[in-house]
């Protein structure tokens, strides 16, 4: 089953249901719009704050190895439930979204029944790299097994609804961490970017900047009115990151004005039976000149899909917590975000994988609210 949850420019429509099996909205906005409304202007001053988030941003130790191989915690429709941090402060909370517990049935059922013993690695086509032609081959920079591609044109999209997710803490430390506008005004992330469980600490203020490139800011920067992890996140307050954090590792960030109207963003969605894709993963490495947006990319092997998991071999750093991990259909000019990175270790990097349950969860925020 493959699913996708899109939003068009101006009106958030209802999902409609095309079959038993397959749910689908409309089609995503695909191109910037110059004449929308930018965001603050970003100034030398933040530029500072940026630079020094994110070279004290730590990297996210993901558990040993092994420990993917084993069965994922047992998780409830009531770690699916949602926390709120608002601008103002207040914290808030909600039930899962309705049709939770059938999703979780839906994965659960999927999982037990997985068997990729037979399947082999997916031949990549050239098409399913976002930049892969003959000027980003060119311009590529390798350093060691490194293949990184920095993307110049970040005022472009798909790169344009890419971001620096910025969050301050009230201990006086910051954080930075990279994002996909989902929606006009939604951003995708990491949770550990807007909520520490070794402090028990919310961000106190969240910005995001679409397609900031070094010292330029095409779109200015947007504030949030309000950030979100799940219930399960935060049952893990005052522990050190460990392995259940990586089965609820996920976040939506909701801004004051649709930087989206400006940018455009990205489809999402989940496949049960996804047997293995091409990933990219654009963000904001701390290893890189400050400000610069680069995208890795691996295949995806079927073996090293879990049931809420993807383990994968992308270059990533500390900074590219929260980038999106989607496939790119060149043919079809097709681009779903199929999860969102999170952590690592020195030979595999982790993906939190969006399930049936997760799908449920970040669509509930395109809703219209009661």
């Amino acid at each position: 089953m493959r699913s996708t949850g899109i939003a068009v420019m101006a009106v958030i429509a209802a999902v409609s249901y095309a079959s038993a099996d397959e749910m689908k909205a409309p089609d995503p906005n695909v191109a910037a719009n110059p004449s929308a409304s930018m965001g603050e202007p970003v100034t030398e001053a933040d530029m500072e704050k940026y630079r020094k988030a994110r070279a004290a941003t730590l990297q996210i130790t993901a558990p040993a190895p092994q420990k993917f191989r084993s069965a994922p915690p047992s998780m409830s429709v009531e770690s699916f439930g949602r926390v709120t941090r608002s601008a103002s402060g207040e914290t808030s909370t909600s039930d899962a979204a309705p049709g939770t517990q059938e999703s979780l049935d839906k994965l659960n059922a999927a999982a037990k029944s997985m068997n990729r013993s037979g399947m082999q690695r997916r031949r990549v086509d050239a098409g399913d790299l976002e930049l892969e032609d003959e000027s980003a081959r060119a311009n590529r920079t390798v350093v060691g097994n490194d293949d990184r591609v920095q993307v110049t044109e970040t005022n472009e999209y798909p790169f344009s609804s890419l971001g620096f997710v910025y969050s301050e803490f009230d201990d006086g430390t910051a954080g930075g961490c990279s994002g996909t506008l989902i929606a006009p005004n939604l951003v995708l992330t990491a949770a550990h970017c807007v909520y520490r469980t070794e402090t028990s600490k919310w961000a106190t203020f969240v910005g995001f900047i679409p397609g900031l490139d070094d010292r330029e800011a095409p779109f200015g920067k947007f504030q949030a009115e309000q950030w979100t992890v799940t219930q399960g996140y935060l049952d893990q307050s005052g522990k050190e990151y460990g392995y259940d954090h990586l089965f609820h590792d996920i976040a939506v960030v909701e801004l004051k004005e649709p930087a989206g109207s400006a940018t455009g963003w990205l489809a999402y969605g989940y496949d049960d039976g996804l047997a293995g894709f091409h990933a990219n993963i654009i963000g904001y490495p701390g290893d890189k000149p400050q400000g610069t947006m680069w995208r890795a990319s691996c295949p995806i092997d079927p073996n090293f899909i879990a049931p809420s998991l993807f383990e994968m071999e992308c270059d990533t750093f500390q900074g590219s917590s929260g980038a999106s991990v989607y496939s790119y259909n060149k043919e079809r000019d097709d681009r779903v975000i199929y999860g969102v990175n999170i952590a690592g270790t020195d030979r595999y990097n982790y993906a939190i994988r969006i399930t049936g349950p997760y799908f449920d969860y970040i669509k509930a925020f395109t809703e219209p609210k009661q």
